[in-house]
């Protein structure tokens, strides 16, 4: 958790100062070939580090498959390499492929480092992991932070990453004490294949989720466009990363308590599900306020953020806020599944939500960058639908009921964007605009809704209890 808190502080600073000091093409040009480098760092991963946490015990087979991750990555890094290359003498994209030949050598660093991590876990020392993840963090921002104040462009940014990785690997080198030999077997890599294929594939499916998107918009309405929705979502995604770890694993957490030894798999299916109807509306009373806060106030935080040259990325940030909140219940999905037996279901899902993803994608791109963001909208409601069939039908969650219970949060919603808006009548500063809007949103959210919960809860209360009340000896 720290780990993860640390990283995205890291993101968001070099996110902020990377806005304030590049322009729109050029933030879309690093995301492009950000997605292709992490494209080729999938492959050549493939699994290698899941395989060193659950294979038996060998140091020479963990040699070996050190050995294939070298190998992997340097032909990921030679393909890179190539695309360079085609970049700068056919298309003439000298930046881009500068930038991506940097890229290049982090894929070999990233590759190797998974293997450290696998081995790390492996263990036993998962903290050492998230301590040298840290280390890495703070190396890999220092750098960026320099070179973008040195005037070095987006080159800052692929350096900062590259750094990050060198510092883990040899961090990590150094606290396990190991240093592969080269090794390799043709046994090995047959059962190495055999393992990752359904990883890689899992992987692949969550990769084009996250950046089909990207790619289509920067063939159909250039780079600068890339910059704006990476912005918008970089925005609502921060948000949404910093609730999704939290909630997973209060998520584990709560519904592994509801699993009883030797229970039927219709008994644990209903004593998970009911688990999970009770801590749905926590999640959505959470989520709700942040993501419609967070479109309310979109442009007033994007100008004053980031500066008035993004500020075409507010109505995107709006729009993408509402898309996220759509997504939050399927945070309870993994634990759901995985502890009803029915984890198998995951990757078909994964796929079909994809593909609905894509299919709005691809038939909103006539309207402009704007019908991108409403068609993913619509994409979200499709998966919410989706996730609440998918939970009710295999997870036991009963839905209807849920949604009684977060019933009480619409009023609280209507009641914050009044308050909301009620701040933004007055001629105010931006900043003091701003954070009297957040304020009194927050403080007016949480007052109606404590007050409603305490109402509710009491009427319920009294009613069981005239329910249960023994009837008098008069009345006998």
């Amino acid at each position: 958790m720290a780990s993860r808190i640390c990283a995205q502080l890291a993101q968001v600073v070099v996110f902020v100062l990377a806005a304030r000091m590049l322009t729109a093409a050029e933030f879309g040009v690093y995301t492009l070939i950000l997605a292709i480098a992490i494209l080729l760092t999938r492959i050549a991963e493939a699994g290698s580090r899941e395989f060193i946490m659950s294979c038996r015990e060998d140091g020479s087979l963990f040699n070996q498959i050190a050995t294939i991750a070298v190998a992997s990555g340097a032909t990921a890094m030679a393909i890179g390499l190539i695309i360079s290359g085609a970049m700068e003498s056919l298309f003439e994209m000298e930046l881009a492929a500068e930038i991506l030949s940097i890229f290049s050598v982090w894929v070999v660093f990233a590759t190797f480092s998974a293997v450290y991590a696998g081995v790390l876990v492996r263990q036993s020392r998962s903290e050492m992991h998230s301590i040298l993840l840290m280390t890495g963090e703070g190396a890999g921002l220092a750098v960026t932070l320099a070179g973008l104040l040195a005037g070095w462009g987006i080159f800052a940014l692929a350096a900062g990453k590259l750094f990050m990785q060198i510092t883990y690997l040899c961090s990590a080198i150094i606290v396990t004490r190991w240093l592969p030999r080269p090794r390799l077997q043709w046994s090995v890599v047959k059962e190495l294949a055999a393992f990752s294929r359904y990883i890689l594939a899992t992987r692949m499916v969550a990769y084009f989720h996250t950046y089909a998107v990207t790619f289509v918009i920067g063939i159909f309405f250039g780079t600068a466009s890339v910059g704006y929705y990476r912005v918008a979502e970089r925005l609502g995604s921060s948000f949404a990363d910093m609730m999704d770890e939290p909630s997973r694993l209060i998520a584990w957490v709560s519904l592994r308590r509801a699993v009883r030894d030797n229970q039927s798999p219709l008994e644990l299916k209903r004593s998970v599900g009911g688990e999970a109807t009770l801590l749905l509306p926590f999640l959505l009373a959470l989520a709700a306020p942040i993501f419609v806060g967070l479109a309310i106030v979109s442009e007033r935080l994007v100008v004053l953020l980031l500066g008035e040259q993004w500020h075409p990325a507010a109505p995107l940030t709006s729009l993408l806020a509402l898309m996220y909140m759509l997504y939050s219940p399927t945070v309870l999905t993994e634990p759901l599944l995985s502890l009803t037996g029915q984890v198998r279901r995951l990757p078909l899902i994964s796929l079909c939500n994809v593909l609905v993803a894509v299919g709005f994608l691809l038939g909103a791109v006539p309207f402009g960058i704007m019908g991108v963001a409403v068609g993913q909208v619509a994409a979200g409601m499709i998966t919410l639908c989706i996730t609440i069939w998918l939970q009710s039908y295999y997870g036991g969650v009963n839905w209807k009921q849920a949604g009684a219970n977060s019933a009480i949060v619409i009023p609280a919603l209507i009641a914050m964007i009044a308050g909301i808006m009620w701040v933004s009548r007055f001629l105010l500063s931006p900043e003091l605009d701003l954070g009297l809007q957040i304020v009194v949103g927050a403080l007016i959210y949480s007052g109606v809704l404590t007050t409603l919960y305490i109402f509710f809860f009491a009427m319920k209360n009294a009613f069981v209890w005239k329910k249960l009340k023994v009837p008098s000896k008069s009345n006998l």
